[in-house]
């Protein structure tokens, strides 16, 4: 299986049952190409929804404090994450737990404990063919060597997509001009040539003006976040780049536009 395949299909599991949580993980990630998040609550879980890629949700309706059923309702009270493909987990016969996950729009859900081979079976329907079209080219534009590599890092640890580099504004337009990239983080704080001049220069290009342009910034001061909403970029990038927080408006952006 390649990597392209497995970035894509990213299941999160959420089940306050450890074992639970193991054996699915285990079971997915043998049989199928994807790879599996866990964790024990649904808050956490909508956390991780929010601020990585996740194509399937596998979701265990009795949880202590904060219920599959409740969680359910969040995400589709949510504009982001409404339309997330969720199969539920449950060991309970309660048809009122049954009609409601159907209400909010489950269309299918598995019996614990669960069989291997029905589980890879229901989740491989939901996950159907990953496409190349799922996967973008990212471009970090950045003179910073830690920042470039923690862009990297967190951009494709996050998402389903294959990020490059460029060392300076100059090698960034290079890049611009010679390969197939599908959206730019530059950072503002480049000497000579940095994000506002990027983003200046693919506005003028007829080939490179439609592609979304990030630019990274650790600066906090108003004006330079002033400048950066009117320069026509689709959002800021906070450093430092240490967590996928930071790259919530490129997520956002990603999803919506998938």
């Amino acid at each position: 299986m390649s990597n392209e395949q497995i970035e894509g299909n990213v299941i999160l599991v959420i089940d306050d049952d450890e074992i639970n949580l193991q054996m699915a993980k285990m079971i997915l990630e043998k049989k199928l190409p994807c790879r599996v998040i866990t964790c024990d609550n649904g808050v956490q879980g909508i956390e991780i929804m929010k601020r990585q890629y996740i194509r399937l949700v596998l979701l265990d309706i009795v949880m202590p404090f904060f219920d599959g059923i409740q969680t359910l309702e969040k995400i589709r009270e949510d504009p982001k994450l409404k339309n997330m493909p969720v199969i539920m987990l449950t060991a309970s016969v309660d048809k009122k737990h049954i009609s409601k996950a159907i209400q909010l729009g489950i269309k299918d859900y598995v019996k614990k404990p669960f069989m291997p081979e029905d589980l890879v079976d229901r989740v491989s329907k939901k996950l159907g063919p990953i496409t190349n079209k799922s996967k973008s080219t990212i471009l970090v534009i950045d003179d910073d060597e830690t920042s470039r590599k923690r862009a990297k890092m967190l951009i494709e640890s996050s998402l389903p997509h294959e990020v490059i580099t460029a060392s300076s504004g100059i090698d960034g337009m290079e890049m611009l001009r010679k390969q197939k990239v599908n959206v730019v983080l530059a950072s503002i704080e480049m000497r000579f040539i940095n994000g506002f001049r990027i983003v200046e220069f693919m506005k003028g290009d007829s080939n490179l003006h439609s592609i979304p342009a990030f630019l990274i910034t650790s600066s906090d001061d108003d004006e330079i976040l002033q400048r950066i909403e009117d320069s026509g970029a689709k959002g800021c990038i906070k450093k430092p780049l240490v967590s996928a927080e930071v790259l919530a408006p490129l997520i956002t952006f990603l999803k919506d536009n998938k």
